[in-house]
């Protein structure tokens, strides 16, 4: 329950990539249409390039306030994100997962202590993780590693529900697996951030994507981040890296009324009217 009412919080955009999550999708839009009765807010679903019937489960989504967007391919969960955070017009933009993990119940409570108490990002605890060691022991093995080389104590870097402010959001530099260190990526930024315990559901339907395989890419990546910060705190020549091009491609967009099928290449302030 929240104190202020819906409209306080001007107008809110959900962003959500998925890949191969047929059997989540309807019940996924329906969560978040209820949790926010009242909000003036779009969905944007990112559809990351899905072969199994996601695409055709999106289609058959019916509500004003949603937005679907196909990529051309799969190009993974951080180039999904940019993708709906370069469309989302909202003044707070809000991530979460497309597997159900996540429950769309926080996100009101979560935009009310964010504008209340003036914070650009608030990110999630789980308090009580409902996946294998496969998932867990990475996760804790690179929160750990984050606190110990920089020092920022956040709990839980991998989850991905959180809201940020429209500018906090907007400049992140998604590539590679990065998003899996939004939270460290904004405070280097200099974003003002803190964690609140949040629900986390079990999986019910299609399977998980991370697996061990993927520990390199994303000790490679934090690396990398780190590095680079490490770099620019001693300001040393070229300490800065590049901002990374954004390399999606977006085959159509889907609104209530209309959809739009030709090839987009990043365009951060591309504007889609319902007609």
């Amino acid at each position: 329950m929240i104190k202020d009412p819906p409209n306080h919080f001007g107008f809110i955009s959900i962003v959500v990539p998925l890949y191969n999550e047929a059997g989540n999708v309807h019940i996924l839009n329906e969560a978040i249409h209820n949790a926010l009765k009242g909000f003036k807010y779009e969905l944007l679903l990112v559809n990351d390039g899905s072969v199994d019937g996601t695409g055709m489960q999106l289609k058959k989504l019916k509500h004003p306030n949603l937005v679907v967007i196909e990529l051309e391919k799969n190009y993974g969960q951080s180039m999904a994100l940019a993708a709906g955070i370069d469309m989302a017009k909202g003044d707070y933009i809000v991530t979460m997962d497309g597997d159900l993990q996540n429950d769309p119940r926080d996100i009101p409570w979560m935009l009310e202590k964010a504008k209340d108490e003036n914070w650009d990002l608030i990110t999630g605890i789980r308090t009580d993780r409902k996946d294998s060691i496969l998932k867990t022991i990475p996760s804790a093995v690179a929160n750990l590693i984050i606190m110990l080389v920089t020092n920022f104590n956040i709990k839980d870097h991998g989850c991905a529900l959180k809201v940020f402010t429209k500018n906090t959001a907007k400049e992140l530099d998604l590539h590679g697996e990065i998003h899996r260190y939004i939270s460290l990526l904004s405070h280097f930024n200099g974003a003002r951030i803190t964690q609140v315990p949040v629900r986390h559901n079990a999986r019910k339907f299609g399977i998980s994507k991370y697996g061990l395989e993927r520990i390199f890419r994303v000790v490679y990546d934090l690396v990398l981040l780190v590095y680079f910060q490490h770099r620019r705190a001693r300001n040393e020549k070229y300490s800065k890296p590049k901002k990374h091009k954004r390399s999606y491609e977006i085959k159509a967009i889907q609104t209530q009324k209309r959809i739009y099928k030709k090839k987009f290449q990043t365009i951060p302030n591309l504007t889609i009217k319902s007609r």
